[in-house]
């Protein structure tokens, strides 16, 4: 394997490949050795950086960071990058290709980051994916059978939030707080989500009780919300990019380009709770709902982390599943 692929790999990990365990040498290390290679290995980079930055996204805060600095050397090889990764996008939303499009949203956000992509670019991307989500459960306009799609677009964008929340409410405030307002209209007037499964008694009040418990998209919407009053500060996503602020702050950014959501499914010409429950099933197989969090750590383990940590976790560790069921 090449010296640079194993750097790429490898980059985080105590190692031989590196000398230490500061991210920053890391970072350093991995950009010395692709900017010697760029000139007669770039096409070879940019795809095997993209496939990293895919199958290894809890590195994507280090592939982001060297990208950034890439871009500071070569402005028409990050392009290229861009470029591709919309392409990538796009294909990832026209085959439905869950988590891809979750990875590829937080890539896009820690470049954003970086000074590679415009605030506004990543923005453009959030209010499609919002007013699709908003089309979908509107009864008039949309199928709302189809609320595990708009579910699963809302909570993307949430997603990504940790990973870049600080940045756009700094660069781009009323765009990203105007994605915010329509977010919270969606939660306004979707359906609350409760699978009868976990319900193990029939009792009335005990039903009842279930109801009120927040479900996924409720509850990582609070997490947001309290990770905002805290001024975006959180400990479980490694933020490498600050160390070279200086440096990537004079980076060109780029532009993304605009992205389209498939057409929802035409609702029943004959609306029956069989043809809704039909449509509705189909749905949840190309759209899985996450219902519930994982319980998994004792209090113990948790009693000093923000509620976004927890969910970071959850994503680090749905990373790791997705990565060792070979996708």
């Amino acid at each position: 394997m090449s010296s640079w692929k194993s750097l790429l790999l490898r980059i985080g990990d105590k190692c031989p490949e590196y000398n230490s365990s500061d991210p920053k040498e890391h970072i350093e290390t991995c950009y010395g050795a692709l900017r010697r290679e760029l000139d007669h290995s770039g096409s070879d980079i940019l795809s095997f950086l993209l496939q990293s930055a895919e199958q290894l996204p809890h590195k994507i805060p280090f592939y982001g960071t060297v990208v950034g600095l890439l871009n500071l050397a070569n402005e028409d090889f990050v392009k290229k990058l861009v470029d591709t990764t919309h392409t990538n996008f796009q294909d990832a939303l026209d085959s439905e290709d869950c988590n891809r499009i979750r990875i590829l949203m937080r890539f896009l956000t820690v470049i954003m980051c970086s000074k590679v992509l415009q605030p506004s670019s990543i923005v453009v991307v959030f209010e499609t994916l919002l007013s699709s989500a908003a089309t979908t459960v509107d009864e008039e306009k949309g199928n709302p059978s189809w609320q595990a799609r708009a579910d699963f677009y809302i909570t993307c964008i949430l997603s990504c939030l940790p990973w870049g929340g600080a940045e756009l409410f700094e660069q781009v405030p009323e765009e990203i707080e105007r994605v915010m307002v329509g977010i919270e209209a969606y939660l306004s007037i979707r359906k609350h989500v409760s699978d009868d499964g976990l319900l193990f008694f029939e009792d009335e009040d005990e039903n009842e009780e279930g109801l009120k418990e927040k479900d996924f998209l409720e509850d990582l919407w609070g997490r947001i919300q309290i990770l905002s009053s805290n001024g975006w500060k959180l400990n479980s996503v490694p933020r490498p990019h600050l160390s070279f602020e200086a440096q990537l702050v004079a980076g060109k950014s780029h532009d993304f380009g605009s992205v389209s959501c498939p057409p929802q499914p035409d609702p029943p010409s004959t609306l029956s709770v069989i043809t809704y429950g039909k449509q509705k099933h189909d749905a949840e197989l190309m759209y899985p709902q996450r219902i519930r969090r994982l319980n998994i750590f004792p209090e113990d383990k948790t009693e000093d982390l923000q509620p976004i940590d927890r969910f970071v976790v959850e994503e680090y560790l749905l990373d790791v599943l997705f990565y060792f069921n070979g996708w």
